[in-house]
């Protein structure tokens, strides 16, 4: 671990000390630092290697001029002494994380130090569904019956508890893997073997899964949008300010997800009621400080609350700036500062998230259309990521999407029919792994 480190010449009333934890998911390090950098000149990094090589976040942070230090952790726990180590020697006044995998570190540093931020318990509690369940129904916060599975002799008893159909997830997991609709107990029994079996990418665990009821999430009707929504927060300087409600895209594959737009085009009596519910469940779990993403499924019966998380969902900040020109990592800056948010996203268009999933099963990919040819031919996009490239593997496996972009257009339903082009215009064709030379190609969708 080699530090480079610089002071700077003001008193830290003047230029707060920001650091910034990083290492896997959520909003990318270095549009993160652009954002943290307009508080402060003075941002450090503590980047847990665990996951892959640091050095490309170490030329981000280097290229930007930044005062402080870049430094490495091997894991959650060497990440919270090396932030005390660094405090040590140039004091901090705020911790950030855009990743739902390294809010732990966060917490129990920012506690530590006696820095604005939620307790450990709360981060605990909201990184953990089962945990979140029992919190729910201590405090009437409306969400789904479940049981929990620690060991395979439980499953007969949820079944019957709960009935099938029903959703089987991992109780700490993130971006719907190992999440599955069973509608028999083979397929319960199946979907806990294969559970078991995933290598999750959290580096702490938690071996118990849920069996929940089911809310039939996948549509609303035929408007092409599915039966959830999602509220997003801010927490600061002890208020709590709901920022917009997002729609979900109909689900097709299951309970991958599909995509994403805000500002909602719910009406406003059942976006107040999303936000009222996703309020409640804040208040239940404790959190206090920084981005939250409330999904809430939208039933006969009202809203009710499907998974709270204390960060922003992960294109969260870039649909706010293609949206509303908000920059909301930078108000999660001011959060973990102890400041109240300076401002308020004003939406001006729809930004949509598109989400392309993998069809199960083993794949190649043996064609997809240029990245630059897309954003040449589309203005409208502020990104495309393809997940794969051509003759490379594709399966659920590792992620559960093809390729994802974003685009801004001048409302929902123009959204969506511009979201139904650029994806035909992705070009990606499948082949099974392993299937004879030259096979038909199907189309991702």
């Amino acid at each position: 671990m080699t530090p480079r480190s610089a002071r700077p010449s003001a008193g830290s009333e003047d230029q707060p000390h920001l650091l910034l934890i990083s290492g896997i998911g959520g909003h990318p390090p270095a549009e993160a630092l652009d954002s943290l950098s307009r508080l402060s000149p003075a941002v450090s990094v503590v980047h847990i290697a665990a996951w892959g090589d640091p050095e490309p976040v170490r030329a981000d942070w280097a290229a930007r001029g930044l005062r402080g230090e870049f430094l490495t952790a091997a894991d959650l726990d060497d990440a919270v002494a090396v932030g005390l180590a660094l405090h040590g020697r140039y004091p901090l006044s705020g911790v950030v994380t855009y990743s739902e995998l390294l809010l732990r570190p966060q917490a129990e540093l920012a506690e530590r130090l006696g820095l604005p931020g939620n307790a450990p318990e709360a981060v605990t509690v909201a990184q953990s569904k089962s945990r979140q369940r029992q919190v729910f129904a201590e405090h009437g916060v409306p969400s789904p019956r479940f049981a929990e599975i620690r060991e395979e002799g439980d499953l007969a008893e949820a079944a019957r508890g709960i009935g099938l159909p029903a959703v089987f997830k991992p109780s700490l997991g993130a971006g719907s893997q190992s999440v599955r609709l069973v509608r028999t107990y083979e397929e319960l029994l199946e979907a806990y073997r294969d559970g078991r079996a995933t290598v999750s990418a959290f580096l702490q665990s938690e071996d118990v899964f849920l069996l929940e009821e089911r809310l039939e999430l996948e549509a609303d009707g035929d408007s092409g949008w599915a039966a959830y929504c999602s509220v997003e927060s801010l927490l600061a300087a002890g208020e709590r300010h709901h920022l917009a409600v997002s729609d979900r895209l109909e689900l097709r594959h299951g309970y991958a997800e599909e995509g994403a737009s805000m500002p909602s085009r719910l009406d406003p009596a059942v976006q107040a009621a999303a936000v009222d519910c996703a309020d409640r469940a804040i208040r239940a779990i404790g959190l206090t400080t920084g981005a939250v993403h409330t999904e809430i499924a939208l039933t006969p019966r009202g809203p009710r609350v499907i998974e709270v998380n204390a960060r922003a969902g992960g294109p969260m900040p870039v649909m706010f700036e293609v949206g509303a020109g908000y920059d909301y990592a930078e108000q999660i800056g001011r959060s973990a500062l102890g400041l109240a948010p300076d401002t308020v996203p004003e939406f001006t268009r729809t930004a949509l998230l598109r989400m392309v999933p993998i069809p199960a099963g083993e794949w190649l990919v043996a064609a997809q259309t240029p990245t630059e040819e897309l954003m040449a031919a589309f203005p409208e996009l502020a990104y495309v990521k393809p997940r794969f490239g051509p003759g490379q593997r594709a399966s659920r496996s590792r992620t559960l999407h093809l390729a994802t972009f974003m685009i801004g257009a001048p409302t929902p339903g123009r959204a969506l029919e511009l979201a139904e082009r650029v994806e035909r215009a992705l070009g990606i064709e499948l082949v099974e792994a392993g299937a004879p030379s030259e096979p038909a190609p199907v189309r991702a969708t």
